[in-house]
């Protein structure tokens, strides 16, 4: 099953991905006499029954979606673990973290698969992140690292956006330098948890049809469940969170300085995750 959601009426409305269309699922529901619910964060409240609801939504469907796609999740908070592939460390010469480097985003980051993103024209090292995105289903508070994946809704793809020149210029903000409006597109789509392993999940990262990152999340130092285990021992992981579980080697920061290619006006920038598909945006 792959969830989205599109704007209807202003706000984020529930879609599911048929083919190369969208169902509508609360007109659809409607049409069918079914209470299914209406947005991204009602399912989540339902959780795996609310699940069920949508079960045969896609067969024979007369209902589709004509509007432009929403970020697939909204309202959550937005949590980024740094450094957090093997190769990526070596290739910024750093050592490994001996814990998970949290950083956040604000929600005016997030931006829908699809979407052009504006980059501000008063920086210029402007960097991608492919990044396996987890999304919470239900309050994680002291959890057990065996137990953590249990907290988990769904995946997606994600792209941390950076501006490296920012990042840097101010000793290594990498709040302010991450969460210009935009910088955290997610999509295309929102997979259920039971349907992949987060720990063993192809990922790479194109610009404009060049492959720049190939990589695999069994490479992450610290898994999703180590992460999650991790967080909620210091604060409570609440539904809608969107957990962005850091990004492999590749980015444009680790590349020799003659052959830097920052992102610009015009770009396109792909994200693609085994089992979930291509998150795909464009720059100006």
């Amino acid at each position: 099953m792959k969830l989205v959601q599109f704007w209807k009426n202003g706000a984020p409305a529930l879609g599911l991905q048929a083919g190369q269309r969208v169902v509508d699922v609360p007109a659809e529901g409607a049409r069918r006499g079914l209470d299914v619910p209406g947005d991204m964060a009602a399912l989540l409240s339902l959780g795996q029954p609310g699940l069920d609801l949508l079960a045969g939504l896609e067969e024979e469907p007369c209902c589709f979606a004509s509007a432009p796609l929403a970020p697939v999740v909204t309202g959550g908070r937005i949590l980024c673990i740094g450094l957090n592939y093997r190769r990526h460390a070596r290739e910024c010469g750093l050592p490994l973290p001996a814990a998970p480097v949290l950083f956040h985003k604000f929600s005016n980051a997030l931006a829908a698969h699809g979407e052009e993103i504006v980059l501000p024209p008063d920086y210029k090292e402007y960097d991608y992140e492919a990044e396996l995105v987890a999304v919470i289903g239900k309050a994680a508070r002291n959890v057990s690292e065996a137990a953590a994946l249990d907290h988990v809704f769904g995946y997606t793809c994600g792209n941390d956006l950076s501006t490296r020149d920012l990042q840097f210029a101010r000793g290594g903000q990498w709040l302010l330098s991450k969460t210009f409006d935009g910088f955290a597109p997610t999509g295309p789509c929102l997979v259920p948890a039971g349907e992949l392993n987060p720990g063993a999940l192809d990922i790479s990262c194109a610009v404009n049809g060049q492959i720049r990152q190939r990589s695999n999340t069994s490479d992450m130092i610290f898994s999703l469940g180590q992460i999650i285990a991790d967080l909620s021992r210091h604060f409570t992981l609440l539904p809608g969170d969107l957990i962005f579980t850091g990004t492999p080697e590749g980015v444009m920061q680790g590349y020799p300085p003659e052959q830097k290619d920052w992102l610009k006006p015009g770009d396109q920038v792909e994200v693609t995750i085994q089992g979930i598909g291509t998150l795909r945006n464009t720059f100006r």
